[in-house]
C-alpha cells in the first residue's frame, strides 16, 4: 500500500541535474516517491554513462516491492528537438515523414528510434507530435509536425505509435487538442486558437482519434486556450477539454500528462495547479527543471487532498492509470551491447528520411 506521499509522487515526472545519481535526485525518488524523470542534454555524456545513470535511478525503486519502476522519459522527436547527442542517430524532423507520405517509413522511424532509446534504458518518449501544421507562422511547431493535412498526420502518427510500442517504448502523443494553429510560443506566453468547434473537430482532433484507436495510452496537453470549448482555461486546466472531449467524446482512458508546468503559459501560480489540473483530468505533472517547484507542487497536492479540495477518488483513478501503463515497462538492459547494430541500421534510415528534407 503506497502512502499519500508515494501516491502523489507517482503523479510527478521531474527533471534533474547531472550525469550521475546525486543526493538531491536520490531524495526526490527515495523519499518523495517521484514516479518518473525526464532527461535533457545536461544528463547525457555517452551511452554507457546514460545506461548506468538509468540503472542507478531504477535501483532506487527496485528495493521496494510495492513501488513501481520509474518512467524514464525524454523529448526525442528528431530535428531540433533532440536531447541525446551522438552517437545516437540525429534524425531529421518528422516533417520528412510527411513529405515521404509512407506508412512503412513512419513505422520504421518509430521502431528505429524506439530501439535506440530502449537500448539505453529509456521507456517513454514524448512523441509523436500529432499537431497539424495548419499555421505557417507557428513559431514552435513548424517542421516538428508531420504535415498540414489532418488525415496524413493521423495515418502516419498511428504508424509511429505502432513502431514505438513494437520497440518497447511508451509513446506520448502531443499536444492535445492541437498546437499547430497557434501564432505564439507557449514557452513564453499563453496562446489562443480562435477556431470554431466544428473546425477543431475536423482538423486538430483527427490525429488523436486515430492514435487512440491504434492503442496510444499517454497524451500530453497543450498550454493553449481554445475559446470554442473553454474561453478561460488552457487545455491543461480545462475539464471541458480533458474530460468532456478527450475522456468522454474520444473515449480515452489512458494517462494524461501536462506539458512542462514551468512554461510561462501556466507558471504564474504554482499553489493552484494541483487542484486545477486534477479536477480537469491531468494524471501526471511534468516539471522539467526546478526541483524546489517539484517539492512545492507535491506539498500543495497533499495539502489539497487532506483538505478535500482534491477528491481522493480522483487520485486513486490517476494512480490506477499510472500503474496500468507502468506494467508495460521492461527492465533496463544490463549493457547496451545491441546499440551499435541499432545505430548502424538507423544511420541508413536517417539518410533515407533526409532525401525528403527541404529547408
Amino acid at each position: 500500500m503506497l502512502s499519500l506521499k508515494q501516491q502523489t509522487g507517482q503523479m510527478i515526472v521531474s527533471g534533474f541535474e547531472g550525469t550521475t545519481l546525486n543526493a538531491r535526485t536520490e531524495e526526490l525518488i527515495a523519499q518523495r516517491g517521484i514516479g518518473g524523470v525526464i532527461l535533457f542534454e545536461r544528463n547525457y555524456k555517452n551511452p554507457d554513462q546514460l545506461l548506468q545513470l538509468i540503472n542507478d535511478l531504477q535501483s532506487l525503486t527496485a528495493e521496494h516491492a510495492e513501488v513501481p519502476p520509474l518512467f524514464i522519459s525524454v523529448d526525442q522527436e528528431g530535428g531540433r528537438v533532440t536531447r541525446l547527442g551522438e552517437p545516437f542517430t540525429q534524425f531529421p524532423p518528422m516533417s520528412c515523414l510527411g513529405r515521404a507520405n509512407s506508412d512503412e517509413l513512419a513505422y520504421r522511424f518509430g521502431l528505429g528510434m524506439g530501439k535506440e532509446l530502449r537500448a539505453a534504458g529509456i521507456n517513454m518518449d514524448y512523441a509523436p507530435v500529432l499537431d497539424v501544421h495548419s499555421n505557417p507562422a507557428n513559431p514552435i511547431i513548424g517542421r516538428r509536425a508531420l504535415h498540414t493535412d489532418p488525415a496524413t498526420v493521423a495515418r502516419l502518427g498511428a504508424e509511429l505509435v505502432r513502431g514505438f510500442y513494437d520497440a518497447g517504448i511508451i509513446p506520448a502523443g502531443k499536444h492535445f487538442p492541437g498546437h499547430g494553429d497557434t501564432s505564439e510560443d507557449s514557452h513564453l506566453t499563453l496562446p489562443q486558437v480562435a477556431r470554431s468547434r466544428e473546425s477543431l473537430e475536423k482538423s486538430e482532433l483527427v490525429p488523436f482519434i486515430h492514435a487512440i484507436r491504434q492503442g496510444l495510452e499517454v497524451i500530453m496537453t497543450a498550454h493553449v486556450v481554445y475559446p470554442a470549448w473553454d474561453a478561460k482555461q488552457p487545455a491543461t486546466f480545462s475539464r471541458v477539454i480533458l474530460n468532456d472531449v478527450l475522456r468522454n467524446s474520444l473515449q480515452f482512458d489512458g494517462l494524461i500528462i501536462s506539458d512542462d508546468l514551468e512554461m510561462q503559459a501556466v507558471s504564474e501560480n504554482l499553489e493552484s495547479i494541483p487542484e486545477l489540473a486534477t479536477r480537469a483530468g491531468v494524471d501526471l505533472f511534468l516539471v522539467c527543471h526546478d526541483l524546489e517547484k517539484v517539492s512545492a507542487l507535491q506539498d500543495f497536492m497533499m495539502r489539497d487532498i487532506e483538505t478535500e479540495k482534491i477528491p481522493r477518488t480522483t487520485i486513486e483513478q490517476s494512480l490506477a492509470r499510472i500503474l496500468r501503463v507502468k506494467k508495460k515497462i521492461q527492465p533496463p538492459a544490463e549493457n547496451n551491447s545491441d546499440l551499435a547494430n541499432i545505430l548502424k541500421e538507423n544511420q541508413s534510415l536517417a539518410q533515407e528520411m533526409r532525401a525528403f528534407f527541404k529547408e
